[in-house]
């Protein structure tokens, strides 16, 4: 396959409104049945290419799902995001289990004093990773902005909203410094809401973190394939 007939199916890809990480997978696919058909069916390109367009029409036909967002999309596009998303969670929901678990054991077993200390210099940490990681890989996530054009990855989406709960979490400090020994109770309306404020600062920080990571190592693979076919925005 010629430069030129690659480049005509990353552009049919690119209208389809693919992610470059979407694309790059989904264009591998196109290139290898393509080839395929040539060799075994005798085909030019253009009826390998139509025939490969054909087979992959319910996949890639764009619709708005009704979406805030207004913009068109593809059940590809849909599966892929969910996958990501759930692969997230996952690993978001473990890791918040583990700190809350680690945070319940520390109140039972420490003075109430030392605990409130502990927790407040954890959370602290906490909140101050996804800057601390951001600030360090900040030319992985300003990617974006020099392809303004096309859509890098469904996680870029994802790790913007680090900024949104630290400047909004102040509530955690005011419970752990104004609250009493019991205040993690969960016999009593407060301690069960408490708890729960927790467990979900936890899941959403480590959804943050976690988002990142998945950000970072998807853009690093497709840096070598963005230099090569696509031009920096200017």
């Amino acid at each position: 396959m010629t430069k030129e007939q690659k480049n005509q199916v990353r552009n049919y890809l690119l209208d389809k409104k693919l992610p470059v990480d979407l694309m790059m997978e989904v264009e591998d696919h196109f290139v290898s049945q393509i080839n395929e058909l040539q060799m075994e069916k005798d085909l030019p390109f253009d009826e390998a290419f139509n025939a490969a367009i054909i087979s992959w029409h319910d996949d890639l036909k764009l619709f708005w799902d009704g979406n805030w967002s207004l913009e068109n999309t593809s059940m590809l596009i849909k599966k892929s995001t969910r996958q990501k998303l759930f692969s997230i969670l996952k690993k978001s929901v473990m890791l918040a289990v583990f700190s809350y678990v680690v945070m319940v054991l520390f109140y039972l077993l420490i003075p109430f004093n030392v605990f409130r200390i502990g927790v407040g210099v954890l959370i602290s940490i906490i909140m101050i990773i996804p800057l601390i990681i951001y600030i360090k890989e900040k030319k992985y996530f300003d990617l974006p902005k020099k392809y303004k054009n096309i859509r890098l990855s469904a996680y870029q989406d994802m790790v913007i909203i680090f900024f949104i709960l630290p400047m909004s979490s102040s509530w955690i400090f005011r419970f752990i410094l104004e609250s009493n020994d019991g205040f993690l109770d969960i016999g009593q309306l407060e301690g069960f809401f408490v708890n729960f404020l927790f467990l979900f600062f936890f899941l959403f920080e480590a959804a943050i973190i976690v988002s990142q990571q998945k950000y970072l190592e998807i853009i690093k693979k497709i840096i070598p394939y963005l230099q090569e076919n696509f031009e920096v925005s200017n």
